[in-house]
This record gives structure tokens, sequence and C-alpha cells, in this order.
């Protein structure tokens, strides 16, 4: 077993290099080992360690799945954050600079690609919009901490380092080249009557529904510009599908030249993600497939986009 996980990741290393340096003086440089200590490791003499295993992986950017999952298991390994903070706002954080962290690597080449498919709006597309950003994470708390402990959203204060990472993660993913949107029909339904709960609870207050029905309102006007454009403010790509059948969950694809991760949300504001390349190319191939089952609305279909939009604001101004 271990030569057989020594030789995966030696592959696994020879499969990631992109410039002159080979597996032996990656190891050296890496490892900070000696060239007969990586000759051993090369020849399967030493297994290399844990902590080595962490340090290449690292260094080229490679999963687990890439280096021993299918070895192991026989099929696919998927991430999820189990460290649950004992400050749930540290652990929104936590999850919000995973997002941060993805899209700075995907961002600005231009081989950088976004594919979404969605039942409900994305959190990452009202991350801007402050009173909304906090509605989502008060429900998130009232839903995961218990109805006892969560006050009306009025009396909760986000951190200035959650207010901060929320307009980072924001600007950060309207950074890839090129993105791929395809949405629920009702894509603001969910939301909407996410609110409407809450404000019946008496949770959130009549003047917090208005700043939200207002940002709604603004968020739809910034999305018909981005569709009748094509495009987002910073000139990336983006195109926007409606589809004609009801979506069963939200998926998240992401790739660029020698990278590729697949993500499944969950949990409101989390998900599960994998590098796995077989799940990552079934994933590519599903969202592909829903686009048979919808209307591109970005530069074209115009009036299946603004009977689209014109929905979306009927179901906003219905708060």
């Amino acid at each position: 077993m271990k030569s057989e996980l020594n030789s995966e990741l030696i592959e696994a290393v020879k499969e990631k290099m992109l410039d002159d340096r080979n597996v032996l003086h990656i190891l050296m440089e890496t490892l900070s080992i000696g060239k007969e200590a990586a000759y051993r490791r090369i020849r399967g003499d030493v297994p290399f360690s844990f902590y080595e295993v962490v340090l290449i992986a690292k260094e080229l950017g490679l999963s687990l799945d890439e280096i021993a999952g299918n070895s192991v298991t026989h099929g696919a390994m998927f991430s999820f954050n189990l460290q649950k903070e004992e400050n749930p706002f540290d652990y929104i954080y936590g999850i919000l600079k995973g997002y941060y962290n993805l899209y700075l690597y995907v961002r600005n080449t231009p081989t950088g690609k976004a594919s979404n498919a969605s039942s409900h709006l994305p959190f990452l597309y009202y991350l801007q919009y402050k009173t909304l950003t906090k509605f989502r994470v008060c429900s998130w708390l009232h839903q995961t901490h218990g109805i006892k402990s969560m006050p009306k959203m009025s009396s909760v204060t986000l951190p200035d380092n959650l207010s901060e990472i929320t307009h980072q993660v924001s600007d950060m993913h309207r950074g890839v080249a090129h993105t791929t949107l395809l949405w629920d029909k009702n894509i603001f339904a969910t939301l909407i009557e996410d609110i409407r709960f809450f404000y019946e609870m008496e949770l959130v207050s009549g003047e917090e529904v208005r700043l939200m029905k207002e940002e709604l309102n603004n968020l739809i006007d910034e999305i018909e510009e981005i569709a009748h454009k094509g495009k987002y403010a910073n000139g990336n790509e983006v195109d926007i599908y409606i589809s004609s059948i009801n979506l069963e969950a939200s998926y998240t694809y992401v790739s660029k030249e020698h990278f590729q991760l697949s993500a499944f949300h969950m949990f409101g504001i989390d998900y599960i993600h994998s590098e796995n390349p077989g799940i990552c190319e079934e994933q590519r191939i599903w969202i592909d497939s829903l686009k048979r089952y919808a209307t591109l609305i970005s530069q074209c279909g115009e009036k299946e986009r603004l009977a689209f939009l014109k929905k979306q604001r009927e179901s906003i101004n219905s708060l």
C-alpha cells in the first residue's frame, strides 16, 4: 500500500509540472532534502510522510484525490468544513474565506470559468447588499442554533471582518473570465418567502423588510444590466440562462488550466466540494445538459428576459 501511494504521488507530481524542473528538483526544493533522500522517495525505498504529502500538495495545488483518493477508496473524496467554531460568525467567515480563496485562484486568467446552476438565489450574488446579507446570516443562525437563541435581526451586529469579507468575495467572484449562470425561473421566490416567514415570526421588522425590498429591486436592476450587456461591469463575460424545468439543487463548477472543482451547496451558506476529475467532469456535463431545457437571456432572448425580470419584480414587490 505504501509503495502504491508513493507511486500515485510521483505520478501526480509529474502531471502537475508546468516548468523546467523535474520531479527530483521539486522534491528537493519543497521538502528541503538532499538528492539521495529525494531519490529514495522516488524509488519507494522511503515512504512520504503525511507532512511531506501536504507540503507537496500545497506547492503544486494537488488534491488528495489526485494523490490517493481513487487508489484507496475506489471512489471520490469530498471536502467539507467540519470545524465548528465556538463563535458562529467565525464559522461563517471561514466559509466566505474559502469562497474568496477559490475565486482568487481562478480569476484574472483567460481560461478561468465558473458555472452555477441554482434553484434559489446564490448567496454570493447579494453579498454586496448589507441588509440582505445580514438577513441570510441571521436566518442561518436561527436554523443552526435554535429559535431560542435567535434574537431579532435588529439586535444583531455583524463583526467588521465579516462585513469586509462579504464585499471582497462579491468582487472576487466577478473576476472570473467567463461565468455561466443557469437559474430556476422562480429564483427569487425562496428568499422572498424566507423574508416573509421571519417577518411573521416578528424576528424581522417592517423597516428591515422595506430595506431588503429596496435592495432586491436594486439587485434585479443589476441583473438586467448584466443580461443586456452579457458582461459584468469589469468586462468579464456572463451567460445567463433561465431554466424551463425546476432545478432540484444548486451546483457550481469552477475551472482554469490544470485545475477544476465541483461544489454542491447545502446548509444555507455552506458546501461540499471535490477536485476529483471524474466528479468534476460529471458536474460539468450535468450543468451543460441543463442548458437544453433553458433559455439564454444575456445579449439575446429579449422577450424572455423581459418576462423573467417582470415576474421577479412582481414577486419582490409582493413583500
